[in-house]
């Protein structure tokens, strides 16, 4: 029995789909717009992070305008909603 198996040369072509951590930026925007477009079924907390990331990250100035007006508006929103509790 070897117990001393060699490590297999790492095939280059593995590699090609592996995400690139200068991709990043684009990875979390594209997540971002994602959770945005299906904000039914998300809470508030993550909406605001999402329209974050999506100001900080677009290229597009009037969409992280509108990303930090949406998070502006659920932000007023939820200060207002009853938290629960005796009144």
């Amino acid at each position: 029995m070897n117990a001393m198996m060699p490590i297999p040369a790492a095939d280059p072509r593995a590699d090609a789909n592996a995400p690139n951590p200068a991709d990043w930026p684009a990875q979390r925007l594209t997540e971002a717009r994602s959770i945005v477009a299906d904000f039914v079924h998300h809470p508030d907390s993550l909406i605001v992070l999402a329209c974050r990331a999506i100001a900080a990250h677009s290229p597009d100035p009037r969409e992280g305008r509108e990303a930090l007006a949406l998070a502006g508006l659920l932000i007023c929103l939820s200060i207002r909603k009853p938290k629960g509790g005796a009144a």
